[in-house]
């Protein structure tokens, strides 16, 4: 059983602490067991088994918590979680407890899922059905009507060109390992942003509400069924950037290996399943899907220098490795973009 500790004067949880929570949560009177899920970000994860069930428990991070719009925008997402699941998508959603999406217990809040028995699949576990079936459930997603939890306000994208100069010193001061690969890109990354903000500006014509997180990560299979998990990023995109971002994904590019036959599985099971069309103005849009992978850089950035919040040595590893990663990522991204939109614009134009 897990003991409490402490990291840094944060207390990490407990099996006392757990068993608190799911007797309070109603998912059962004692534990079994108590395992740490490896792969969280941005949160924490465990795996409980209790004489009533087992469940993904979702320890929220602290610092993300602390947003004035957290609670909503969890509760956003849940909502789209539960119309796409009511559409026929296999969609793993929260556990409400006492109608509410998330438990505030302590100091800390949590979400509670019921535990999938199945696997993520490892870049070099995709094969082409795959592929195909993840373009299927992409269209399937954009083709649900969202009308009922349409909300102008979070049409709105709020982009910007970010200082980058400005992470430079305290880097260099701070003798972060990612220094000098960040110094050397920065007039990359000036670049970047510009073409992004004025992608997004053709992006915004045409948006539906999705997932925006499809990759390897957030689906998680039974035997070749498909479950998705980890909706939190839910909210309004350009369908085709969203085809883009997961033919990507699901072609080996963050690996930086892209299988361009599974690049051509996903836009071809996703335009035979979308009941819309696929952008033909596919240069622009493909500078528009970097705008996201600036936001995670300038985010760890924020969260490897403890610029607003102090973090621990582990987030703060953890973000560190995300700068460089993230960096190499969007390097490799661009330049694959040709033979992209090769293939984006054979099936904008119906030439199959």
């Amino acid at each position: 059983m897990l003991k409490f500790s402490f990291f840094n004067g944060i207390m990490l949880i407990g099996s006392d602490y757990m068993e608190e929570l799911i007797k309070e949560c109603n998912l059962g009177k004692k534990i079994k067991s108590i395992d740490k899920v490896i792969g969280g970000l941005s949160h924490r994860m465990y795996k409980v088994v209790t004489d009533k069930g087992t469940y993904a428990i979702k320890e929220l991070n602290s610092g993300v918590m602390k947003s004035k719009t957290a609670y909503s925008n969890f509760l956003f997402a849940e909502k789209f979680t539960d119309l796409v699941k009511a559409n026929g998508i296999p969609a793993i959603g929260a556990i409400k407890i006492n109608d509410d999406i998330m438990k505030k217990f302590g100091n800390n809040y949590y979400m509670i899922f019921e535990w999938i028995d199945g696997k993520i699949l490892k870049a070099e576990e995709i094969e082409e059905k795959h592929s195909e079936i993840v373009g299927k459930l992409l269209a399937e997603i954009h083709n649900v009507n969202f009308s009922s939890i349409d909300n102008e306000n979070r049409k709105h994208v709020n982009t910007r060109i970010y200082n980058w100069n400005d992470y430079v010193s305290i880097a260099s001061e701070q003798n972060k390992a990612y220094f000098q690969l960040y110094k050397d890109n920065i007039d990359v990354l000036y670049d970047l942003n510009k073409k992004s903000v004025e992608a997004i500006e053709h992006a915004k014509n045409n948006l539906v509400i999705s997932h925006r997180d499809l990759d390897r990560k957030n689906i998680i299979w039974q035997d070749n069924k498909p479950y998705i998990i980890d909706w939190e990023a839910s909210g309004y995109i350009n369908p085709t950037l969203e085809l883009i971002q997961v033919a990507w994904y699901w072609s080996g590019g963050d690996t930086e290996s892209v299988d361009y036959n599974k690049f051509e599985k996903v836009v071809k099971s996703y335009k035979e399943n979308y009941k819309g069309n696929i952008d033909s103005n596919i240069n622009v849009l493909m500078y528009a899907d970097i705008y996201s992978g600036l936001e995670w850089i300038n985010y760890n950035l924020k969260r490897s220098l403890c610029i607003g919040h102090n973090y621990d040595d582990e987030e703060i590893h953890l973000a560190e490795n995300e700068v460089v990663q993230s960096l190499n990522e969007i390097k490799y991204n661009v330049s694959q973009f040709d033979e992209m939109t090769k293939i984006l614009k054979k099936y904008c134009n119906d030439e199959l």
